[in-house]
Order: structure tokens, then C-alpha cells, then sequence
């Protein structure tokens, strides 16, 4: 698999574990917490094993945050659109999420 198809990739599943993280702390359905936590789990554990097969320039880094905040934003407008959040919340955690995978 080539790197560019690995930084979509990355960019989506980035993009879901920001998704989920939102929902954690915002989502109206507390109940649903615990099922979050663990998809977040396993999304972070599959992006780590794809991450670590490549070096990451700046730039592929860069890529992929905005992949993630595209994939972020579809999906939140497409099935989460009653869940209010600040949108500064969104590109702190993908960055967090960034660090955690690449470093």
C-alpha cells in the first residue's frame, strides 16, 4: 500500500477517533460512554500499527489533520448534528490524536 493511500487512510480513521472523543464528552446519550471509550481504543490501536510503518514529513502530517477535520465534519453533520460542541475542541484533539499515533 502506497504512503498517499495510507495518509487517507490515517486521515479517516483520525477523523472517526475525533468523532468519538466529542461524543464522549458531549454526546446526549451518557449511556453510550463506555462503547465509545472502547471504539476509540480500537481505532488508536489500528492507526498505530498502520502509522508505524512509514516516516511522517510535516507536510504528511499536515495531510492527514485535514483529511481527519473533513472526515470529522461529514460525519458529524451526517449523523451527529444535534451534538453542540466548540469547534476548537475538534482540532485540539485531532492533533493530540496525531501525536499519540506518530510518536
Amino acid at each position: 500500500m502506497g504512503k498517499n493511500r495510507v495518509i487517507k487512510i490515517l486521515g479517516n480513521i483520525v477523523g472517526n477517533i475525533a468523532v468519538h472523543k466529542i461524543l464522549i464528552k458531549y454526546t446526549n446519550k451518557p449511556e453510550s460512554i463506555t462503547h465509545l471509550e472502547s471504539e476509540v481504543e480500537n481505532y488508536r490501536d489500528n492507526t498505530l500499527e498502520i502509522a508505524n510503518k512509514f516516516n511522517w514529513s510535516e507536510k504528511d502530517k499536515v495531510e492527514i489533520k485535514l483529511k481527519a477535520l473533513k472526515k470529522f465534519k461529514k460525519d458529524m453533520e451526517k449523523y451527529y448534528s444535534d451534538v453542540k460542541f466548540p469547534l476548537k475542541d475538534v482540532e485540539k484533539l485531532i492533533g493530540e490524536t496525531l501525536e499519540e499515533i506518530m510518536s
